[in-house]
């Protein structure tokens, strides 16, 4: 089903745009919220009555996203992404990471605007596109920092004598059998004492 977006719409485009959609999901969200007008003949009619309000708000837009386009290309995001001993990173830098920091810095930004071309799973620079407005795209410096991860502590696990891994628990009892075993010693320690007397 084809309708005629009445207003910007990120996963499906902009003010005037035309697009083809699920039946379902026009008829059930789209049409209901005011976003888009079924594609027909009346309803073209009527909008191209009503296109120099949106050509002009549509124009008013692109200036908005140029005007702000040029504030976040100066800006840098600083990410960390931690790296393990071999050199080897722990996950990648995402979208949703990206949204994050920009908010941090007073950014609004959808992570559905940002486009990242290849996963970033290195520190250094990387640049990523902003895609503010179907005509306004700007490049975005990420710089990522990288953070070494910390050993595994080793409280949480001690290896046997056969290279296994031994749970908590089994670590936890054999402490405790130790202490016992040592006031054991300490205790005929103390009785041999005794006796010598």
């Amino acid at each position: 089903m084809e309708v005629i977006l009445r207003e910007d719409y990120l996963s499906l485009g902009y003010v005037g745009d035309t697009v083809r959609v699920r039946r379902g999901y026009a008829r059930n969200f789209l049409i209901p919220r005011g976003i888009a007008v079924e594609s027909s003949a009346s309803n073209d009619r009527v909008l191209k009555h009503k296109l120099s309000a949106i050509v002009a708000k549509r124009l008013k837009k692109k200036a908005e996203a140029e005007q702000f386009g040029k504030i976040l290309e100066q800006v840098i995001v600083e990410l960390t992404l931690k790296i393990g001993a071999k050199g080897k990173s722990f996950g990648s830098v995402t979208t949703k990471d990206i949204e994050a920091a920009l908010k941090a810095l007073g950014y609004e930004v959808d992570r559905r605007q940002i486009r990242i071309p290849d996963a970033i799973r290195a520190a250094g620079a990387h640049k990523v596109e902003v895609k503010l407005h179907s005509e306004v795209a700007v490049p975005l410096q990420v710089k990522v920092i990288a953070q070494q991860a910390a050993p595994v502590a080793a409280s949480e696990g001690e290896a046997d004598a056969k290279g296994k891994r031994k749970s908590r628990k089994k670590v936890a009892a054999e402490g405790q059998a130790d202490e016992g075993d040592q006031s054991a010693s300490e205790e005929g320690a103390a009785a041999a004492e005794a006796t010598e007397e």
